[in-house]
């Protein structure tokens, strides 16, 4: 795991998804290394191999062993070159969690019941439920990104004793009748 200090972790979680996408192997040793002991200009380093890597898709030729890229960018102290912000909003830098939720968010039912998507880097992420009594209630990213739509709808209702009926324009939430199996 990175060791970073408040400052650095902002510049990694802002660059760890493309760099990531890219290819880079963020659990690699040499890697990890050359990272944490960058003792600065550690943005232009991250910004030099994704504005590297963005100017090779353009001249549609192939990105070859970004690890070494990354170590060199950091060995030869590689600044950035045309750099703009707007590289990290290639949507192939999206975590996980931003690509499960730009499918989810297109399903009423779902966007409805997800309160929020949280990714965590070393450890998953999480995706946040909210229930009509307005309690909250959290899944693995991981997890429901292995379910199907109904799996998740099915989880939800196991969970909070709602039955979920979806109605152009509107749901209709019914409360599980414990006593009789029945809802109302």
């Amino acid at each position: 795991m990175l060791i970073f200090d408040e400052i650095e972790t902002e510049i990694f979680l802002k660059y760890k998804n493309a760099l990531i996408a890219i290819g880079v192997d963020l659990s690699n040793e040499s890697v990890v290394e050359y990272i944490e002991n960058c003792n600065c200009d550690l943005e232009s380093r991250f910004q030099a191999i994704i504005a590297y890597w963005c100017w090779l898709k353009i001249q549609d030729r192939e990105f070859i062993n970004p690890n070494k890229l990354l170590i060199n960018a950091f060995s030869e102290q590689w600044k950035p070159i045309n750099w703009k912000d707007e590289f990290l909003e290639n949507k192939e830098f999206k975590s996980p969690g931003e690509k499960w939720w730009d499918k989810a968010s297109q399903i009423d039912i779902i966007k409805n019941l997800v309160i929020d998507v949280k990714d965590n880097f070393w450890s998953g992420g999480k995706v946040i439920f909210g229930s009509p009594n307005g309690g909250t209630w959290t899944m693995d990213l991981e997890r429901v990104m292995d379910m199907s739509w109904s799996e998740i709808i099915e989880h939800y209702e196991k969970v909070t004793g709602i039955m979920i009926e979806s109605h152009p324009g509107h749901l209709l939430l019914h409360k599980k009748n414990l006593n009789q199996g029945e809802f109302n």
